[in-house]
């Protein structure tokens, strides 16, 4: 059941040096994730013989006379990738940031239903009393407690 809380907000602007920041960091993230994810395949995978059966089986399908996989040179190649890949999707991300604010000044932005949903008595107690005055700052609704504060 949703209560008085419920609204309609529109975003119209999504400020492109946040979505930076954002973006940076998270695909900064997912790449340390995958490099750590890939070494401890690595290291798993060389430890059980499963990269020299590999190695083995490249060699008799292309009939080389030698191959081997060098682990520091797929260490290094995923990091470079990566790196490249971080800087790509971070400009990208803020590319698409400045044409959602070129496309929401002409057609207004996304509208977006917001609600609290309550259950019992304890959600009851949160939202007691609601004030519907107008905050000076920016025209938002807000809460006021019961007892005041």
């Amino acid at each position: 059941m949703l209560d008085d809380l419920d609204g309609r907000r529109v975003v119209r602007r999504v400020d492109p040096w946040t979505v930076l920041r954002f973006s940076a960091v998270f695909y900064a993230s997912m790449l340390l994730v995958g490099l750590v994810a890939g070494f401890l395949l690595w290291v798993v995978a060389a430890s059980t013989g499963v990269m020299d059966n590999i190695e083995q089986f490249v060699k008799e399908l292309f009939a080389f006379d030698s191959f081997e996989l060098d682990g520091g040179t797929a260490l290094r190649t995923g990091v470079v990738g990566g790196v490249i890949l971080v800087l790509v999707g971070t400009g990208a991300s803020v590319m698409m940031a400045v044409f959602y604010n070129l496309t929401a000044d002409v057609v207004g932005g996304i509208e977006v239903t917001v609600g609290v949903e309550k259950s019992g008595a304890s959600a009851r107690d949160a939202v007691a009393t609601i004030d519907r005055s107008e905050s000076t700052a920016r025209g938002l609704w807000y809460r006021r407690s019961s007892s005041g504060l």
